[in-house]
């Protein structure tokens, strides 16, 4: 019989009880994990933490929590903060500090602005007051008005280093430029540390504009070969099914779908509400259901008991309840189907160009996107390419067929033997 491994996520207890008594037992926990290619860490919790780790409950969000750092590339043993501590120069009595003044920022500034995503500069601030400056002392000790622009450049520098994506170091150059600002004007610092000519600077990142390669007919009209949607339905599993075609057809994110209650489905009125907790601009949206969705839905209302879910059930959930990430099945279902290089946003982007293409006005795409600008659509979708291929399709039309506005039954044929002609493309 094979032995079956258990791998405790990363906690365990080096003494004679059995797996299933350390919950009570009295010997210390013990921490082991080893981050994607990077060094091992092993160590007790309580030698780490500086007291006795009792319950299992407490070890776990203990543990979790040294994850986490890890894999931000802000975790510092314990003996090592000891040895900064004795190295970081103090700074004066009164002195305000980075730390102390990442929590007035945040409580007086960024909290009552009206911002919706505070608490991603909340947790950005965080990672920059952990970071180890080359001299081995922790920023946020250090006094704000004593950090220099070497030393937040050294900060984006690693946010490099760790792999963090273009769009992730915007925004901290975006916070550090806004926070810095903000203490100049209220008088904590004599002017921001952060120059015009600083390497502190957004990188343009380039549009993404991944299309699903749709259905090829033959002359018959019938699929010769499958798109890629075609594909990815077939071989997805049915929760992750239904969570495609939601996307397609409403444009909304996937954390949108993935929170959405029965209470916020009418398909009496064929309508749902995104609310604006869920949504990624604080705002509702009341979005219309199409045919194609609602069969979807009335498929999906009731457990496999046949007995309808409740309000508070989520109709993209297993099994009414809600899902925390779709992200392997996402990949499983792509490499099944044989679809390369597709990201789940991006059947936002296809659901808002095929709204486009099928004659909806950009400000009503706007809508069901929820933007919040024209601006942004027309720049998220390409939408004046779009325009502009539409415009030339109309010419070539017209240049085709010079005489339209006579009788166009002299010429009937022409253009139909040219479409019989022409390979047929189906959008899914």
């Amino acid at each position: 019989m094979a032995t079956v491994r258990h791998n405790n996520n990363g906690l365990r207890k080096l003494c004679d009880c059995g797996r299933r008594a350390w919950a009570k037992c009295s010997h210390p926990w013990h921490f082991n994990f080893k981050p994607r290619g990077g060094t091992a860490y092993r160590f007790s919790l309580d030698a780490e933490v500086g007291h006795q780790v009792k319950g299992k409950t407490e070890a776990e969000k203990i543990a979790g929590d040294f994850r986490t750092a890890i894999n931000n590339g802000t975790f510092v043993r314990a003996a090592d903060r000891r040895r900064l501590a004795a190295v970081t120069p103090q700074p004066d009595a009164g002195a305000v500090t980075l730390d102390s003044y990442a929590k007035t920022y945040m409580d007086r500034h960024a909290k009552v602005s009206g911002k919706k995503t505070w608490s991603n500069d909340e947790y950005m601030l965080a990672r920059l007051r952990e970071f180890v400056l080359p001299d081995g002392s922790r920023l946020g000790l250090k006094a704000l008005a004593a950090i220099t622009e070497d030393d937040l450049e050294a900060f984006h520098t690693h946010l490099r280093a760790i792999g963090r994506a273009a769009s992730t170091r915007n925004q901290y150059v975006q916070l550090l430029k806004a926070s810095f600002r903000w203490a100049a004007k209220k008088g904590y610092i004599g002017r921001s540390p952060i120059s015009e000519d600083s390497s502190l600077k957004r990188t343009k990142i380039a549009q993404r504009a991944r299309r699903l390669v749709p259905d090829v007919l033959d002359k018959d009209g019938k699929v010769k070969t499958p798109g890629e949607e075609r594909r990815l339905l077939d071989k997805a599993h049915p929760r992750l099914q239904r969570l495609i075609v939601a996307a397609l057809e409403t444009g909304c994110r996937r954390g949108e779908l993935l929170k959405l209650q029965w209470a916020d489905v009418n398909l009496e009125r064929r309508e749902i509400h995104i609310r604006g907790r869920h949504a990624k601009d604080g705002e509702d949206r009341v979005l219309p259901i199409s045919e194609r969705l609602a069969g979807v839905l009335e498929m999906a209302k009731t457990d496999p008991a046949g007995k309808e879910y409740g309000p508070t059930a989520h109709p993209f959930g297993e099994l009414g309840e809600v899902v925390a990430s779709t992200k392997r099945a996402w990949l499983t279902a792509c490499r099944k189907a044989g679809v390369v290089d597709l990201h789940f946003h991006d059947l936002r982007h296809e659901a808002g160009s095929r709204l486009l293409e099928s004659g909806w006005q950009l400000h009503q795409v706007r809508e069901m996107l929820g933007h919040a600008n024209i601006g942004q659509t027309s720049t998220y979708l390409n939408a004046g390419r779009m325009g502009l291929q539409d415009a030339m399709r109309r010419l070539d039309s017209v240049r085709c067929n010079p005489v339209a506005n006579e009788a166009e039954t002299d010429l009937p044929n022409i253009r139909n033997e040219a479409d019989a002609e022409t390979p047929k493309h189906l959008v899914n």
